[in-house]
C-alpha cells in the first residue's frame, strides 16, 4: 500500500471513530397520550364464535402460527371450568375475579376496553388507566430497585422497562395466580412472566405485543399482538368499579373463594 493511500485511510479512520463518539444517544420513542384498544379481545384472545353477550371475532395469538394458545392438555379442564363460573349476571357469583373488581392483571388491563394514559421521564414510565384509576410505574433505570416482592405474588406483577430501538419493552413478573387473560376463561400460575412491547406505527398507534411464559400451565411461551389508538377527543374519565358495586348493594369484601383450588 502506497503511503498516500495509507495515510488516507488511517483519517478516514480516525474522522468515522470522532464521528460515532460525538454522535448522541438514540432518544427513546414518544409513547406519551392516552391510549386505547378498540377490539374484542376482552371477550376472548382466541379465534371464537358468537355466544351470549359475546360477539364472534378472531384472534389475536400470533405465536404459535395457529392462534391457539399452548395449554398443556391437563390445564384444559381448569379453562373450562372457569368459563362455565361466568354464565351469571351475579358478580359475586362470578369465577372471573374482574367480576368483583379485582385488578386485572397484566395484559388483561391494556385491552379492556377502557383508554389509558402514558407519561414518560428519563427514570421511569407511568401507566394511568382510567379503569378505577389504577396507576402503574415502570421503572426504567436498572440501578432502581424493584418493590418488595408481595408474598404469595401482585395483581399487576413487578414490572422493569427498557428502550429497544424504538420500542419500549417491559418484563412483568411476580404475579398471584388469580387474574385470567380474558372473559373466557384462559388463566395462568404464579409462574406467570410477561414481556410487553409497545411500538409506535405512526403518530396515533402503537403496536402492543405481549409474551407469555408459564411452565405449569403452557407448553411454551406464547405471543398475542394488536394494535392501539390515540384518543385525541377526550382524555380520562371516572369509572370507579367498587362504587358501582357498592351503588347496587352488593357486597365486594366477602372472602375470595377463588383462593382456594376446587
Amino acid at each position: 500500500m502506497s503511503r498516500p493511500l495509507l495515510t488516507w485511510v488511517i483519517a478516514a479512520v480516525a474522522v468515522t471513530t470522532t464521528v460515532t463518539a460525538q454522535s448522541p444517544a438514540r432518544r427513546p420513542p414518544d409513547l406519551q397520550g392516552v391510549w386505547r384498544a378498540w377490539n374484542l379481545a376482552k371477550y376472548d384472545l382466541e379465534d371464537h364464535g358468537a355466544k351470549p353477550g359475546v360477539p364472534a371475532g378472531r384472534g389475536f395469538v400470533v405465536d404459535p402460527a395457529d392462534g391457539r394458545i399452548p395449554y398443556k392438555p391437563e390445564a384444559l379442564a381448569r379453562r373450562a371450568k372457569n368459563y362455565e363460573g361466568t354464565k351469571t349476571l351475579d358478580p359475586v357469583k362470578s369465577s372471573d375475579p374482574f367480576a368483583k373488581c379485582y385488578l386485572p392483571g397484566i395484559p388483561r388491563m391494556t385491552y379492556l376496553g377502557w383508554p389509558f394514559q402514558i407519561l414518560q421521564t428519563p427514570e421511569d414510565v407511568t401507566f394511568v388507566y382510567e379503569w378505577a384509576h389504577k396507576k402503574r410505574v415502570v421503572p426504567i433505570d436498572s440501578k432502581v430497585p424493584l418493590p418488595p416482592k408481595d408474598e404469595g405474588g401482585a395483581w399487576m406483577g413487578n414490572a422493569r422497562g427498557r428502550y429497544d430501538g424504538n420500542a419500549l419493552v417491559v418484563t412483568v413478573t411476580n404475579f398471584n395466580p388469580y387474574t385470567w387473560f380474558d372473559m373466557a376463561g384462559n388463566y395462568h400460575s404464579d409462574a406467570l412472566q410477561v414481556v410487553e412491547r409497545y411500538t409506535p406505527m405512526n403518530a396515533d398507534t402503537l403496536q402492543y405485543e405481549a409474551t407469555i411464559t408459564d411452565p405449569k400451565v403452557f407448553t411454551r411461551p406464547w405471543t398475542i399482538r394488536m394494535t392501539l389508538q390515540r384518543q385525541k377527543d377526550i382524555g380520562l374519565l371516572d369509572y370507579e368499579c367498587t362504587a358501582m358495586l357498592d351503588d347496587l348493594g352488593i357486597d365486594h369484601t366477602w372472602p375470595r373463594d377463588f383462593d382456594e383450588e376446587k
